[in-house]
């Protein structure tokens, strides 16, 4: 039903993604503003939470300066920086933003001059690796969320599969599984705060910032479901562990359905809900993902960890006690395996452009680390494969022309040191999912930094410019800027507006604020797509208006279509979870024709 399920959602197209990342400022990086400057701007590129985001401002010495923070928007984008009249000097413009649909933060910074070039040069960028504190907890996070969802895979047919002993190892497995979604749950708690820190933010603002985000976002109320998800799936898993028998159903009920739901929210509180397009699909592909990696990684280290030691104490051969078992877990291992690799190659191609950004962004990077390790650990399984299964040992050696005894194990001995190298590989590769989850996706930074078109005109010895740019999901903003062409300069301006007209023909005034010496803006809502035009009246002392008018076209929203490694990464999905199917269904098939021939030779005799 998973893989069904899978392929149906992934056979639809794509759409674009979206995140918080800074697409302009002004000042630019490395740029100059005059002395006095009051404002200063930031667009991002998606929703930003006002409460869990900051700015700080300081020259090269180190002084603060006092900044306020504003943000425009219905959903916010747009941030405007107040302070006080700015001196001739250097400074640094730190941020930390907090996105309000995913929770993710940016951070950044940039240099600039008051009345001089800066004297650093620009900071080129933003973002980068993320603390390591941060990633120890997400990897934390992650491995509970998925030795949970393993123990309760293994707890059942897997387990029983030793008969008599299944019994107590059940009860350790789920044990283990309760504290592993506790461990989560601990973590998870943690992680908002971790989100919201920003150096020299006050305790009490820490606390406020984070309260907020979790109360007032999109992304806080995923993450507290999430919470009390994994709350009752470790209140289940403990309950089934403490009284297997009478509190079985209920128990298996809630802890499958929390996890299930936990995996869900997860999902929802990443980097998939950004999506503006077909966002469903990419949640439930994330969420697959989550919930087979944690049936294959989760569930075979619950399994190593109760019953490799217990076979030690056994009279019969390790390798007798531990292989049904293992050739119990091997099926399911397998298909979920499939899973893995399909829903990553599938968010891989939606969240990574072009080959190119695998090698120049730090997402790209972490993807072809995953990738790796992922075919490393599918090497290893091979190997434990074919060392447990005569058969397909003898299948393998007759398709690459060795002979029948090509790989071989004592009959006394299990392949303990290649399943713990396994284990130890599928860790490393939880950690770059860890990173995947805790920076922004290739293609975010693909699209920040888009250009944004400049009018202009000469009118009665000015130079005037108008730029229309995007501050928030429901607001624009209108630039114009001055420039006496002619000295001495024939009247000092008083003042700015501009008078809108629509494609339909009706027309708004918009009075502009003075930003600094040169410099006026204003925000208006968001402009329909169409034809505008632009009526700008410069207002000069004792000396007639100005009047410039300018002509532009709003586009629509763009909608990005699927590139070639996308459609490419999505048809090898689909492919890949076909077969998957095809060989579990071949694989039942051939397992009712066995038991059918077993019981026609019991009857016979």
């Amino acid at each position: 039903m998973l893989v069904a399920v899978v392929v149906a959602l992934l056979m639809s197209a794509p759409g674009a993604q979206a995140h918080s990342e800074l697409t302009r400022s002004d000042p630019s990086d490395g740029g100059v503003v005059a002395v006095g400057r009051t404002v200063l701007s930031l667009w991002f590129s998606e929703s930003v939470d006002p409460v869990g985001s900051t700015v700080s401002l300081r020259n090269l010495d180190g002084d603060e300066v006092a900044a306020t923070v504003t943000v425009s928007g219905r959903e916010g984008g747009f941030v405007q920086v107040t302070v006080p009249p700015l001196d001739e000097d250097s400074y640094l413009l730190e941020w930390t933003v907090l996105s309000a649909d995913d929770g993710h933060a940016s951070r950044g910074s940039l240099v600039f001059g008051a009345g001089r070039r800066p004297d650093l040069p620009a900071t080129a960028g933003q973002g980068g690796i993320p603390g390591v504190p941060g990633l120890v907890l997400r990897w934390l996070d992650l491995t509970g969320v998925m030795l949970a969802i393993g123990a309760l895979a293994i707890s059942g047919r897997v387990l029983t599969a030793m008969r008599a002993p299944g019994s107590g190892l059940r009860r350790r497995a789920l044990l283990i599984g309760a504290r592993a979604a506790g461990l989560s749950c601990v973590t998870g708690a943690i992680t908002p705060f971790v989100r919201t820190y920003a150096s020299g933010l006050s305790a009490g603002s820490w606390w406020e910032a984070t309260q907020v985000t979790l109360s007032s976002t999109p992304w806080g109320h995923l993450w507290l479901a999430r919470e009390l998800a994994l709350l009752c799936a470790a209140a289940g898993l403990a309950r089934w562990a403490a009284r297997p028998a009478a509190a079985r159903g209920v128990a298996l009920l809630v802890a499958g359905l929390s996890l299930g739901a936990a995996s869900w929210w997860e999902a929802a509180a990443g980097h998939a809900s950004a999506l503006p397009e077909r966002s469903l699909t990419a949640t439930l592909a994330s969420a697959a993902h989550l919930v087979g990696a944690g049936i294959w990684v989760g569930g075979l280290t619950v399994l190593a960890v109760c019953v490799i030691p217990a076979a030690r104490g056994t009279d019969d051969t390790p390798r007798q006690v531990l292989l049904p078992v293992w050739r119990s877990f091997s099926a399911m291992a397998a298909v979920t395996a499939g899973v893995v690799v399909a829903t990553g190659l599938y968010a891989s191609g939606r969240q990574v452009p072009d080959l190119g950004s695998v090698t120049t962004t730090l997402y790209g990077e972490a993807v072809g680390v995953k990738i790796v390790l992922v075919a490393v650990a599918l090497g290893l399984a091979g190997i434990n494969t074919m060392l447990l299964h005569p058969r397909v040992a003898g299948t393998v050696a007759r398709a690459v022309g060795r002979p029948a005894g090509w790989v071989r194990i004592s009959p006394r001995r299990f392949p303990t040191v290649v399943v713990a190298v396994e284990i130890a590989v599928l860790a490393v590769t939880v950690g770059a999912a860890a990173v995947l989850t805790s920076v922004p996706t290739a293609r975010d930074s693909s699209t920040a930094g888009g250009q944004v078109d400049v009018h202009s005109a000469n009118v009665d010895g000015l130079l005037v410019t108008f730029e229309e740019l995007r501050a928030g999901t429901d607001q624009d903003r209108l630039i114009v800027r001055t420039r006496s062409t002619v000295r001495p300069e024939p009247a000092p301006v008083t003042g700015i507006t501009v008078v809108l007209i629509a494609p339909d023909g009706a027309s708004t005034t918009v009075p502009l604020e003075r930003i600094e010496e040169g410099r006026y803006e204003a925000g208006t809502p968001d402009l329909a797509p169409g034809a505008w035009a632009a009526v700008i009246a410069v207002a000069r002392q004792g000396a007639p208006s100005a009047v410039a008018g300018v002509d532009w076209t709003v586009e629509p929203a763009a909608t990005t279509t699927a590139g070639p490694l996308e459609r490419a990464t999505s048809t090898l999905a689909v492919l890949l979870l076909v077969l998957t199917a095809l060989a579990l269904g071949a694989s039942r098939r051939r397992t009712r024709s066995s038991g059918t021939t077993a019981l026609v030779h019991a009857s016979r005799s």
